[in-house]
């Protein structure tokens, strides 16, 4: 074996290692959110703590920085004469970006962090039960001064907030978001006005009571259409639904039921399906290397929004899943026809929650997620008015505002987790996802007919073959325009909302 050999191999054991220890990490979060008991969660915060602090000095050692810039220069990210592959070299890169990330942020600092975000989680599900912003918002305010100053840390040109955004999605900015959303707000605006006068399907199936086991059955049943593996996945109950990818082996997926929101379980589903099938589809050969890790949280949004609109939104899935749906409730849809089901699931309406939002308004919901956080990055905003704040920017946008904080700035668990800079990936995986789908459509002009008469199984492999195989080798933006030979572009995202709408 090479000298270069040797040092990759140290390298891919450190990785290796890391990524043990960033797994139990999240199944300790896993844990928090599903059965962990109250009263754990101090305990649940030095853990973290702990665990994040082990994390980071492995990220940061000397022996990680030697075997790296032994490959490549560290400064200028240039790899050194090697005998090593396209793949190893680009594995190179990324490693290269993680640790310059990694060696900004001090240790004191990492777990301080991690043992706020653990607490304000539980503070925060609390809060939103109760509909009691006051008992959460010092919690925000603590994190909001850990972002600020996790930003500094990392260093920025233009805009603090490019700090962040960049964790999420490598190459993105705050000036190129700004573009983007410049575009897609007024076309998302001016359709919903033009959908705003169509006439409404009754919808009140939608909000009857459905039994919440038969839910569970059901859910279960689309997983298993959906191709994700229950021998390598389980699916459990949270406040907020999520997925957690420890191992190509082992993905933890969480939904939320209601029974009179039954349709709104199936998507959160399809949603954290599409997520998990992407972990499930990462080479495990690679495991420790970024390689084996998923390209970015855009690119992995991409993912569970396909399946969660593009096809769980689509007439022809539902010509092979409706009579499945209603052999499990033979009563509560006993005089709803596939047509009926079709138009009413996909009604256009400004509403409260983002994920459940309709594909039209979806994007609104994160840009003004996307304005707040800047906000806070900016220390102009006073966080004691935020729900007012909201309130007010709903109006504007969405012409809805919320009676209680529970349906407005305390709807999601992001802000708790720490999570600044992560909700602009929404709006990206949903491009990303329409540029992948036109892309699919062109490849296999049968499409409709196939995945009407249930077969799934294409896409999925259409899907593997030009995303989840490669993990990090390409960045998002090189991975997109290789899989549909054009660079990213807002166009077939529009042209679908259009020609599904209009």
């Amino acid at each position: 074996m090479s000298k270069d050999q040797d040092d990759y191999t140290t390298l891919l054991n450190l990785g290796r290692e890391i990524r043990l220890l960033s797994s139990l990490s999240m199944l300790l979060d896993w844990d928090q959110e599903t059965y962990m008991p109250k009263r754990g969660i101090d305990f649940r915060s030095q853990q973290k703590e702990l665990i994040s602090s082990l994390l980071h000095s492995k990220k940061v050692s000397s022996t990680f920085r030697d075997a790296l810039s032994r490959l490549i220069d560290i400064e200028s990210g240039k790899v050194a004469q090697t005998s090593l592959g396209a793949r190893e070299q680009a594995a190179l890169r990324e490693w290269r970006r993680d640790y310059l990330i990694e060696v900004k942020l001090p240790s004191d600092f990492v777990k301080t962090f991690a043992k706020t975000t653990s607490q304000a989680v539980t503070i925060w599900a609390e809060a939103k039960k109760n509909n009691d912003f006051e008992t959460f918002l010092p919690h925000l305010e603590k994190i909001v001064s850990l972002v600020q100053e996790k930003a500094k840390y990392i260093g920025w040109k233009e805009h603090p907030y490019d700090a962040l955004i960049d964790l999420y999605e490598p190459g993105m900015t705050t000036k190129k978001l700004d573009a983007f959303f410049a575009e897609l707000k007024p076309f998302l605006t001016d359709l919903l006005g033009k959908l705003s006068s169509k006439k409404r399907p009754d919808t009140s199936f939608l909000s009857a009571y459905f039994p919440e086991d038969k839910q569970e059955e059901f859910n279960h049943t689309i997983l298993a259409e959906m191709g994700v593996d229950p021998s390598s996945s389980r699916l459990d109950y949270s406040d907020h639904p999520f997925c957690m990818g420890l191992h190509p082996h082992d993905v933890r997926l969480t939904t939320h039921t209601s029974g009179n929101c039954f349709f709104e379980g199936i998507s959160a589903v399809m949603h954290e399906g599409g997520h998990a099938l992407y972990e499930l589809g990462l080479p495990s050969k690679d495991l420790g290397s970024p390689n084996g890790d998923y390209c970015s949280m855009g690119m992995h949004e991409s993912q569970s929004r396909w399946w969660e609109t593009y096809i769980g939104l689509g007439l022809p899935f539902w010509k092979f899943a409706f009579p499945k749906l209603k052999a499990h409730f033979p009563n509560e849809l006993a005089s709803v026809d596939l047509d009926h089901f079709y138009q009413a699931i996909n009604v256009v309406e400004p509403s409260l929650i983002r994920i459940f939002a309709d594909e039209v308004t979806y994007i609104l919901h994160i840009i003004l997620r996307y304005e707040l956080e800047k906000e806070f990055l900016e220390g102009t905003i006073n966080l004691s008015e935020l729900p007012a704040i909201w309130n007010q920017k709903m109006k504007d946008s969405l012409g809805v505002v919320p009676e209680t904080d529970s349906e407005g700035c305390l709807q999601d668990i992001h802000w708790a987790w720490g999570l600044f800079g992560y909700f602009p990936t929404y709006a990206l995986g949903n491009v990303y996802a329409g540029q992948l789908y036109q892309t699919f459509q062109q490849t296999f002009p049968d499409w409709e007919k196939r995945i009407a008469g249930g077969d799934l199984a294409f896409m999925r492999e259409f899907l593997k073959q030009n995303v989840h195989r490669f993990g990090r080798e390409f960045p998002a933006l090189d991975l997109i325009e290789r899989a549909t030979g054009s660079p990213l572009s807002p166009e077939p995202y529009i042209s679908y909302l259009k020609h599904k709408y209009l």
